[in-house]
């Protein structure tokens, strides 16, 4: 079934944000689309955004030095934007004139290329010069975003992200199976159907390979490393190969059954999730994959967990206890620091804050590094959190609103109780505002001045190439013992001056500047 645009326009308008709208939130509508979906956005399995590094789009831009000076006449007391220094110092950034991608179609449905673009940018810098604007020509590389819907008539489309086109649609599976949530990776997206995984290629949405699971799977697979990784039923964790198809599959036993689908770091192969006894495991998926080790949590962890680069996981229990850990051999705890309310939604992180809700309403917001809470006071009234742009939070409502918070106070900036999106897609990938009405389409919206997307870190990463542990070890290893059993580097008699008694009158326990007692604050007490 297809929807008319018009229609969506016009009937569904509450789901999406107007121009006037987005316009007082600095915003602009970069793209509106209907996905292709049999019933509407309640026939939608899954829908995710993917950002593919190793098949970036390349443009050719004609830029300027600076803004051209306009032939007309300036009114008196304007502002020559071009004589303003840049806020960072020095000249103004570049002004582009025209971008033009190298995948564009031409009149036969085929990508010009590079040396097409070079020619057509040619051709624009001499208009330029013609008119008195001294122009160059640029290249620039950017991922390619990607975003892939699944009906549950087994519909499977790859739309691009930043323009909203399509790219291919087609039908997987068996629609009497069911479907579960997508794997999508850097080539393949793995879908499951029933108890099969399917293997798609993500360039034209060709089926590879259909491979039937020994288990059966819970919430749908994730592409991790050389394997489509699910949760299954029987306590365990089964991987399939992407790559390698003479490879066997993968089976391990943990204790407990998953609760949610295990996430991935982003620009690495290491996985993470809870299970029903209490356990959040950490898991590596590349080469043989082995778990890691398993962190015992205050309170079973029932959400999905955040990552963020570096190998760190961070999420909170139904006990009230917020982690943050980092996926290594012998497994590091970051911080773990109570907060009294029971979590159950998937956290998200923006650029070093960590944003979770309780499931009170309540939205703190922790310091990646510590746990500790970057606002005075958390915001509350919140239900679901949508993405951030610059320096502000789109969350919706517990009282049905589509609202904006300051990222950096947790105020609230604006409110639109008439605005609702009838389904979550959450982005904390790039720059970009994605909302999904009733009839499935599609509402992208960015910054004005925001027409390439800023990747988030790690994700435009490629994957990363893993330090040995025996090199990781050699770095903790502690400095050579003295033969009291000191560390030379700690010891107080082994170079001259070290004596911490050598100042007649210093006392070595005092705080520096004559100040308090350091010993006498609790290092537990504040948050």
């Amino acid at each position: 079934m297809v929807f008319n645009l018009g229609d969506v326009r016009t009937s569904r308008a509450a789901d999406f944000l107007t121009a006037q709208q987005a316009t007082r939130l600095g915003l602009v509508e970069a793209w509106r689309r209907q996905t292709e979906v049999p019933a509407g956005v309640q026939s939608m399995v899954d829908q995710q955004l993917y950002v593919h590094v190793e098949n970036p789009r390349e443009y050719v831009e004609v830029v300027a030095a600076a803004p051209a000076a306009s032939p007309a006449v300036e009114e008196p007391g304007a502002v020559n934007e071009a004589a303003k220094p840049h806020e960072n110092g020095g000249t103004p950034p570049k002004k582009v004139l025209v971008r033009i991608p190298t995948d564009r179609v031409d009149a036969h449905g085929k990508a010009i290329g590079k040396a097409e673009a070079e020619r057509l940018a040619s051709n624009e810098i001499r208009r330029l010069k013609r008119r008195g604007i001294e122009a160059t020509m640029e290249s620039r590389i950017v991922p390619r975003i990607c975003l892939y819907t699944l009906g549950n008539d087994g519909t499977l489309e790859c739309r691009d992200a930043e323009s909203g086109e399509s790219v291919w649609m087609v039908r997987v599976g068996v629609e009497r199976l069911g479907y579960k949530a997508l794997g999508v990776g850097e080539s393949f997206v793995s879908v499951v159907n029933g108890g099969n995984i399917l293997r798609i290629d993500v360039t034209n949405g060709e089926l590879i390979e259909q491979q039937r699971t020994v288990n059966v799977p819970i919430f749908g697979a994730i592409n991790a490393g050389d394997f489509a990784v699910i949760a299954t039923i029987q306590n365990g964790i089964e991987g399939y190969p992407l790559y390698d198809t003479s490879r066997l599959p993968f089976r391990e036993r943990v204790s407990g059954r998953a609760l949610a689908l295990p996430v991935k770091a982003p620009g690495s192969t290491r996985i993470a999730w809870g299970t029903d006894h209490g356990f959040v495991y950490c898991m590596e998926t590349s080469g043989e994959p082995s778990v890691m080790f398993r962190l015992n949590t205050d309170g079973i962890v029932s959400a999905r967990i955040a990552a963020a680069s570096d190998d760190r996981f961070f999420f909170g229990s139904e006990a009230g206890q917020v982690y943050g850990i980092k996926g290594t051999r012998t497994g590091q705890v970051l911080w773990s620091r109570p907060y009294g309310e029971p979590f159950y939604n998937q956290p998200i992180i923006a650029g070093e804050q960590l944003l979770i809700r309780s499931t009170y309403g309540s939205l703190y917001s922790l310091g990646l590094a510590d746990g500790i809470s970057t606002w005075q006071d958390a915001a509350t009234n919140i239900d679901e959190l949508v993405g951030t742009i610059g320096d502000k939070l789109y969350v919706t409502t517990l009282s049905g609103a589509f609202s904006v918070l300051d990222l950096k106070t947790g105020a609230q900036v604006e409110s639109f109780p008439g605005i609702r999106p009838k389904r979550l897609l959450r982005n904390s990938k790039t720059d970009r505002l994605y909302l999904v009405g009733s009839t499935g389409a599609v509402q992208c919206l960015r910054s004005i001045d925001a027409e390439l997307p800023i990747i988030s870190e790690g994700h435009g990463d490629v994957k990363k190439v893993e330090v040995t542990e025996e090199k990781e070890e050699e770095e903790k290893k502690p400095a050579e013992p003295t033969e009291f059993g000191v560390p030379a580097a700690n010891d107080p008699f082994a170079a001259p001056g070290a004596d911490p008694f050598a100042a007649p009158g210093a006392d070595p326990f005092a705080a520096p500047g004559g100040g308090a007692d350091p010993f006498g604050a609790d290092p537990f007490g504040g948050m």
